[in-house]
């Protein structure tokens, strides 16, 4: 199963999600799913913190990329983000404007389940 928040929705706040998630609308706050993969669609927006297992950006991110596999960027993105992941693909055309470090996931993801209220939650 995979949830999709809409393009004509706008969240506001933290979402955890325990399963897929796929993003069409905009989403104005923290998105945790640290075991799923988190996807951005074209036209999205993020503005927070992504922290999942692998992320997919097609629209606009700004804040922290935080996987735990990898990100990728595709020609359709434009992101502006602190990226910690051991991996990163950026596609020609993207648009990147921050900084990689692979070395710090582990520490990356244990943060955000910290600050996220559930520190089990960076065991995987």
């Amino acid at each position: 199963m995979i949830t999709t928040i809409g393009k004509g929705i706008t969240v506001t706040g933290t979402i955890h999600a325990e399963e897929p998630l796929t993003i069409a609308g905009t989403v104005i706050g923290d998105v945790l799913a640290a075991d799923y993969d988190v996807t951005v669609e074209p036209g999205a927006r993020v503005d927070g913190a992504v922290t999942a297992r692998h992320i997919t950006v097609h629209g606009r991110s700004k804040g922290r990329l935080i996987a735990r596999e990898g990100v990728r960027v595709l020609h359709t993105a434009a992101v502006r983000a602190d990226v910690r992941s051991p991996k990163l693909a950026l596609e020609e055309g993207a648009t990147f404007n921050g900084s990689v470090s692979p070395a710090r996931t582990d520490a990356a993801m244990r943060v955000a389940a910290y600050r996220s209220g559930r520190p089990d939650a960076a065991a995987g």
